[in-house]
């Protein structure tokens, strides 16, 4: 029966080809040998990979048990080792982040080192059913209600290698009843009593009780909430691929790039779902990324102010430039904000006839947006071009009451790094410098009370 079943989620819920080799990894513990056993005994190409995390003494011994184990079966086993309690400490993180954070990064290279076609672990029904309630228990939406997926990519260890839980449909009751009938030998994990780690307290006390005072079938229940939340996010993921794309998506080599104005037009739950998957696509760890984080996130999309640029996650940065949203990877934040000739810019120039009505509104946005720039359109001569800042170049700032100044002196006044000054981009019309994108316009055509007909500049790139 086991086999059968086996076999049959294997083939059909993991997509593995009986000529796929697989790489198992195996503590020691019941579950995980019971995964290398079965897919030992229905011949499928299987490699096994032991890890010890350093946080027992005993963990050695169970790395050698598995060893042992391959080796009387012709099973290649590789073992890795990590100190989770050094990285934990380097990385500020929980000791179980830590864990699972060295172990897949070992299993994913190791998978990749070893040529294998996916990575397995031994995650069964009773763990689905943990990981359900810890999602609920953190208020996590859907996606954490879908729990475990038999196939899937964990896209921050590996894009290429999927993971998959050929043990799913099994629960622990059964797997322990496999083992006491073959008399398949395993070693007990006294870390899985440790009421330290959450998980552990779920598993022991929670889901008992729910058991006995609520529902005896709560774990075959949670498996099958995760069946049908999986379902209706197939639904969903569907539709947020179809928005990502119609909202002018580009992948570069360090950032991810869309249409502000498009996100901004869809709904609250698309656009927060959209984030995710960008994110993901990009390699960051979703586990880091919780429901406050992404609220942050969208927020910051829909009202943020033209080259801003503010930290997120582990490396990832969110900006705005003029109507294109962007998730960067270690940006150069200061480059962002002072425009260089080096990253492709080009002047967009409209006209418009305003009453006076409308006149305050286009001073705050003169005011408020320095993406752009808002100028009296009869006090410029000729249509403006973008060129570099050169040596000698002056302009009259606005708010200096027409003095002319040097524009290095005004850069160097305003504390723009050194750097960016030899490259910064500048417009100007027939008589000079009209505009310092991002930081000042020309007294000379700035807006007044008499304003009727204005131009309106606007920086726009693509990388």
């Amino acid at each position: 029966m086991f086999r059968s079943y086996f076999n049959s989620s294997l083939r059909n819920d993991c997509r593995i080809h009986e000529s796929d080799r697989i790489l198992a990894a195996v503590s020691g513990g019941i579950d995980s040998v019971f995964l290398l056993t079965m897919l030992h005994e229905i011949g499928q190409p299987v490699t096994a990979a032991v890890f010890d995390h350093g946080l027992r003494p005993e963990a050695a011994e169970e790395c050698d048990f598995v060893e042992a184990y391959c080796a009387e079966r012709g099973i290649r086993c590789i073992r890795g080792k990590g100190d989770v309690r050094t990285y934990a400490a380097e990385q500020g993180i929980g000791i179980e982040e830590a864990a699972r954070e060295l172990r897949y990064q070992f299993l994913f290279r190791t998978a990749a080192d070893a040529g294998c076609a996916a990575a397995a672990t031994a995650h069964h029904a009773n763990d689905q059913a943990e990981t359900v309630l810890m999602h609920i228990l953190r208020g996590n939406g859907i996606d954490g209600l879908c729990g475990m997926q038999p196939y899937g990519f964990l896209e921050q260890y590996s894009q290429t290698i999927p993971l998959i839980r050929p043990l799913l449909g099994l629960t622990r009751a059964e797997i322990e009843s496999y083992a006491a009938v073959t008399g398949m030998p395993f070693r007990e994990d006294r870390s899985n009593s440790d009421p330290d780690y959450t998980r552990n307290r779920i598993r022991l006390d929670l889901i008992p009780k729910l058991a006995a005072e609520y529902n005896p079938k709560i774990v075959d229940s949670l498996c099958r909430l995760a069946k049908s939340a999986a379902a209706d996010k197939e639904i969903l993921d569907e539709e947020c691929e179809k928005a990502i794309q119609y909202a002018s998506y580009y992948q570069f080599e360090t950032c991810n790039e869309w249409s502000r104005k498009t996100y901004q037009s869809y709904p609250a739950g698309l656009r927060q779902r959209m984030l995710r998957r960008l994110l993901s696509r990009m390699g960051a760890d979703l586990a880091k990324v919780d429901y406050n984080k992404i609220l942050i996130a969208d927020q910051f999309y829909m009202t943020a102010r033209y080259n801003q640029v503010i930290p997120f996650i582990d490396g990832y940065w969110l900006c705005c430039e003029g109507e294109k949203a962007l998730i960067l990877t270690n940006p150069d934040r200061e480059q962002w904000k002072y425009p260089q000739s080096s990253q492709g810019w080009s002047l967009y120039c409209e006209w418009r006839t305003i009453s006076k009505k409308d006149l305050p509104e286009w001073m705050e946005k003169a005011r408020t947006h320095p993406e752009m720039a808002v100028l009296d359109a009869e006090q410029t001569a000729g249509t403006p071009v973008l060129r570099t800042i050169t040596p000698g170049d002056r302009f009259e700032p606005y708010g200096m009451g027409g003095k002319s100044q040097k524009v290095s002196d005004f850069l160097i006044n305003n504390k723009v790094p050194a750097q960016y000054r030899r490259g910064l981009v500048v417009a100007e019309d027939k008589e000079g410098i009209i505009w310092l994108p991002g930081l000042r316009v020309s007294n000379r055509c700035a807006l007044s009370t008499n304003t009727r007909k204005i131009m309106v500049l606007k920086l726009k790139n693509k990388h």
